[in-house]
């Protein structure tokens, strides 16, 4: 038996009124986290690691949980804004600075910034879309439009990596005509303000738990490698090692590819409704168990939909208990799951079935 669930949209509002609450009644269990990293995705944290420290992992914070979606919206636009409007700069700067300098490694600079530009513009188009309540045709919300822009964020990354990979090969083959000062000190400015942005990118990232917005974080730290790639072919092209520029490219470029990768299989973990850790699963089992009434928890399963964490529960109860209170013992559940982990959305609960086995025998 299943019992109705609320829509999410209303268990998010909700949310906002237990932020009243004493903390001894909000601060019971830890916070869930999210799927553990994969080995690829430690591979890539550990080596873009070499060159600048790599964002934590997104988790929700409680008191992003108890925001509204347009509370969310409001602290999560500006990062997005604030770097198109560095990008449109660098990319008019580095454009003009490189042709009067001569610096052919900044003009390409200038076209990955421009390729920062148009990532900007579909990380906020994601987030506009993801802004709008549940409807008919989406009772779960739009949340998923985020970890989609992360994915199509990750493919124009690729691109810039392979792009700035074959251009960097070329330059270590040929070598690099010296530039001016002019390109060395663009490519410096533009590296200390994108790692500004990015920083702050990160920060609302973890903030509001978007992988949009950091998947937009990790494309700007990929302009400051590229900058920094940039400083370093100015300088060895000047005391006289012009293919140090191609070397230090084809390992920045690398980075980059790496970093594509590494964002894409975190969005497909979520497309693809990745399972919740096994700590999580546990801990939201413990708390459904520890309700009177409740015999055993058969099943527990969760994934990640946007901000918010969707929870299926099977309990066994008493088959002998009225429907009325199985209802109260199935309501009971959800809020103990509510009161353990507040950043959980929705929780659906069934009773004396096994919705786990249920869904292994239909797709097998």
């Amino acid at each position: 038996m299943t019992l109705p669930q609320t829509d999410p949209q209303e268990r998010r509002n909700e949310r906002v009124g237990q932020a009243a609450l004493p903390s001894s009644e909000t601060d019971g269990v830890g916070a869930i986290t999210r799927p553990h990293p994969t080995p690829l995705q430690r591979l890539g944290a550990a080596l873009l690691g070499l060159i600048a420290p790599s964002p934590a992992p997104l988790r929700l914070p409680r008191h992003a949980a108890q925001r509204t979606a347009a509370e969310r919206f409001a602290a999560a636009v500006w990062g997005p804004t604030l770097s198109m409007g560095v990008n449109l700069v660098l990319v008019v700067v580095k454009a003009f600075a490189g042709v009067i300098s001569g610096s052919a490694a900044l003009l390409a600079d200038a076209g990955h910034s421009g390729a920062d530009l148009a990532n900007n513009v579909f990380v906020l188009a994601s987030l506009f879309y993801a802004r709008r309540p549940a409807d008919e045709t989406h009772p779960y919300g739009h949340d998923r439009a985020e970890p989609l822009a992360a994915g199509g964020s990750a493919f124009l990354l690729g691109l810039v990596g392979l792009y700035f990979g074959w251009d960097s090969i070329q330059k270590l083959i040929i070598g690099t005509p010296v530039p001016t000062t002019l390109a060395l000190w663009v490519a410096i400015g533009a590296l200390v303000a994108k790692l500004v942005i990015s920083r702050v990118e990160s920060a609302i990232a973890r903030d509001v738990a978007s992988q949009a917005i950091q998947a937009d974080a990790r494309d700007n730290l990929a302009d400051v490698l590229s900058s920094g790639a940039v400083v370093i072919g100015v300088l060895g092209a000047r005391l006289g090692y012009p293919r140090l520029d191609g070397a230090a490219g084809v390992v920045i470029a690398l980075l980059i590819l790496v970093n594509a990768v590494q964002i894409a299989a975190t969005s497909a973990h979520e497309l693809l409704d990745h399972n919740l850790d096994p700590e999580s699963l546990a801990r939201v089992r413990a708390a459904a168990g520890s309700v009177g009434g409740v015999r055993t928890v058969r099943a527990a399963t969760g994934r990640i939909h946007g901000s918010d964490i969707l929870i299926n529960l099977s309990v066994e109860v008493d088959p002998a208990m009225r429907v009325d209170e199985a209802a109260q013992v199935a309501d009971n559940v959800r809020q103990a799951v509510y009161q353990a982990a507040p950043e959980v959305g929705d929780v659906t609960v069934e009773l004396n079935t096994d919705h786990l086995a249920r869904l292994r025998r239909q797709l097998r």
